[in-house]
């Protein structure tokens, strides 16, 4: 079984920092993204998704990103992600999240 490991940052009300470590795809987002959407609408403000631990993500993982951004941007909440690194990358680039959303790579 794939594996995925999600932490939410201590941070204030208003933003919500969570760090993603694994592989994102069709078995691990469904695991997750329940966490996700519930710390999402507890934001005030802003998500940031530090994604410096996952090392794989299909089209699965970014079309998670596209139905957390569309969330976030409903409920008037920025979604950042960050610490993209070579492999997620090329996924995340060649779909266009990047343009779609705030995006730091490794």
């Amino acid at each position: 079984m794939t594996q995925i490991s999600l932490t939410e940052t201590p941070a204030d009300r208003s933003t919500v920092s969570v760090t993603l470590a694994g592989e994102l795809d069709l078995c691990t987002v469904a695991r997750i993204e329940p966490v996700l959407t519930r710390l999402t609408t507890e934001a005030e403000r802003g998500v940031t998704l530090d994604l410096t631990g996952v090392t794989f993500c299909d089209s699965s993982g970014v079309a998670l990103f596209l139905r957390m951004h569309q969330r976030c941007q409903a409920s008037g909440v920025g979604l950042r992600l960050s610490g993209i690194q070579r492999l997620p990358a090329r996924v995340v680039r060649a779909l266009g999240v990047d343009r779609a959303l705030p995006c730091s790579f490794a």
